[in-house]
C-alpha cells in the first residue's frame, strides 16, 4: 500500500529496480525442509524487495514481521501462532509472514478488494492445499472489509478438523493502509492523477464513486472534505472550480478543474499543483472508501476483539490522518483526541495507575530505512507503529 503522493515514480523502471536487488537477498526457504519446523530468525532477513511483484511492492515487510513474531506466545515457543493480514493486498507482507511460520501456524489473508484477494491467492497458493497442512503453514483468504473481520474470522473453521481456528484470539494483526501500487498504476480504478481514466476510486464495487461526490456534494461539504482530510490551503477556490467544471467523469477532469486555481509551480513545493493534486486525491479516496470510519472501527473495535493479551497490533501508516489515529489508540485506547488538559492517574514514581488500557506502545514509530525508499518512494511517508494487547481484565 502506498500514498497517493508517490505518484509521479515510474512503475516500470522502480520494478527494474527492485528486480535487481533481489540476488542480494536470502533465497526462499522451502517450508518442507526441516527448517520449516522452526520460525526463522531474522538475523538476515530478505528484503522488502524480495516480495515486490507487478501488483504491488510491500512496504517495511523485515519491520512489520519482526514485531508481529515478538509477541508474548511467539516469545515462549508456543504453537500454533495465528496471524491477520488485514490488508492483504498482493500478498507480499504476507508471504513474508509465512516463510517465517511453521506448520500448524496460520495466517488469514483478507481484503475487501476481490481482484487483490484472487492475486494474493493465486500467489499463495502452495500454502492452502490440504496434502501440504502437516508440512507448511496454512493460508487462508478472506474477502472482507477490515472493519468486519471480528465478526467473520471466528466462524471459519480449519479444513482439516472443521473445527473454529480462532477459539481465543489472535497473536497478531497488520494493517498496512492505504492503496496499492497496483490499484495507483491501473487507470480504469480512478486513483491516480497522472493517468486518465474514470473518476471512481472505490475500494471495492459498491458505494459512491468520487464521480458521485465531485457532481452531488455541495461546494461547502467539499471545501471540507478537502480541508479536513488533506489539509489543503485552497479547499475553497478547488471546490468552487469542482462545482464550475461539473459534471466531471474522468480523473482528467478533476485535474483541469484543479488546474485551473493551482499554478503548475510555486516557491513552495507545497503549493505546487503536484502535491495539491495529491491531496485532492487523497482526500476524495479517503471520503469514497469511508476510510476514516473504517479505520475507526478497526483499532476500536475489531482489534481489541480480536487479538488477544500479548498478541501484536502492527498499523502501517502513509498520511497524517491515519497515523493520528494509530498514535492514539496506541497510546488512549481512542481514537478521540482526549485534549491537553486530560490528567492520568499516576502514582509517586510517574507510573500510570488509572484504568487498564487496551495496549502498551512497543518501541518508538519507525521510518522505511533510505536503501527502501531509494528503490520504492512509495515508501517514504510509511510510518510503522506497534502495540501490544494488555490483559484489561486484570
Amino acid at each position: 500500500h502506498a500514498p497517493l503522493s508517490r505518484y509521479t515514480s515510474s512503475f516500470i523502471s522502480f520494478h527494474d529496480r527492485l528486480r535487481r536487488t533481489t540476488s542480494k537477498s536470502l533465497t526462499r526457504r522451502d517450508a518442507s525442509t526441516d527448517d520449516s519446523t522452526t520460525r526463522t530468525d531474522a538475523t538476515d532477513p530478505p528484503s522488502s524487495s524480495s516480495f515486490a511483484t507487478d501488483y504491488h511492492a510491500p512496504v517495511m515487510c523485515t519491520e512489520c514481521v519482526d514485531n508481529l513474531l515478538q509477541c508474548h506466545r511467539s516469545r515462549n515457543n508456543e504453537s500454533p501462532l495465528i496471524f491477520v493480514d488485514s490488508t492483504c493486498g498482493g500478498g507480499g507482507h504476507s508471504q513474508a509472514i509465512l516463510q517465517r511460520l511453521k506448520p500448524g501456524d496460520v495466517l488469514f489473508g483478507c481484503d475487501v478488494d476481490p481482484t487483490a484477494l484472487e492475486t494474493a491467492s493465486q500467489r499463495l497458493s502452495g500454502y492452502m492445499q490440504e496434502s501440504c497442512i502437516n508440512t507448511k503453514p496454512l493460508f487462508i483468504p478472506v474477502e472482507s472489509n477490515f472493519c468486519d473481520l471480528h465478526n467473520k474470522i471466528p466462524s471459519i473453521l480449519h479444513p482439516a478438523t472443521q473445527e473454529p481456528i480462532v477459539t481465543n484470539g489472535v497473536d497478531g494483526i497488520l494493517l498496512d493502509l492505504g492503496v496499492s501500487s497496483y490499484q495507483i498504476d491501473t487507470p480504469e480504478r480512478g486513483f491516480a492523477f497522472m493517468q486518465d481514466g474514470p473518476l471512481d476510486m472505490r475500494m471495492g464495487t459498491t458505494g459512491l464513486s468520487a464521480a458521485d461526490v465531485c457532481n452531488q456534494f455541495d461546494e461547502a461539504e467539499l471545501r471540507r472534505i478537502l480541508k479536513s482530510y488533506g489539509d489543503e490551503p485552497r479547499a475553497k477556490r478547488i471546490a468552487q472550480s469542482i462545482v464550475n467544471h461539473r459534471p466531471l467523469t474522468t480523473t482528467n477532469d478533476l485535474v483541469q478543474a484543479v488546474a485551473d486555481v493551482t499554478p503548475a509551480r510555486a516557491k513552495s513545493r507545497r503549493m505546487g499543483r503536484t502535491a495539491t493534486l495529491a491531496r485532492v486525491f487523497q482526500s476524495l479516496r479517503i471520503v469514497v472508501n469511508q476510510e476514516d470510519i473504517v479505520l475507526e472501527q478497526a483499532l476500536t473495535k475489531t482489534c481489541p476483539a480480536l487479538v488477544r493479551p500479548g498478541g501484536r497490533m502492527v498499523i502501517l501508516s502513509y498520511h497524517s490522518m491515519e497515523d493520528r489515529y494509530a498514535k492514539r489508540i496506541i497510546r488512549d485506547g481512542s481514537v478521540e483526541w482526549k485534549g491537553t488538559q486530560q490528567q492520568e492517574e499516576r502514582d509517586m514514581y510517574g507510573n500510570y495507575i488509572g484504568t487498564p488500557k487496551p495496549w502498551k506502545r512497543v518501541g518508538k514509530p519507525q521510518k522505511a530505512t533510505d536503501e527502501e525508499v531509494e528503490l520504492n518512494p512509495r515508501s517514504r511517508s510509511a510510518t510503522l507503529r506497534v502495540g501490544e494487547r494488555q490483559d484489561t481484565l486484570v
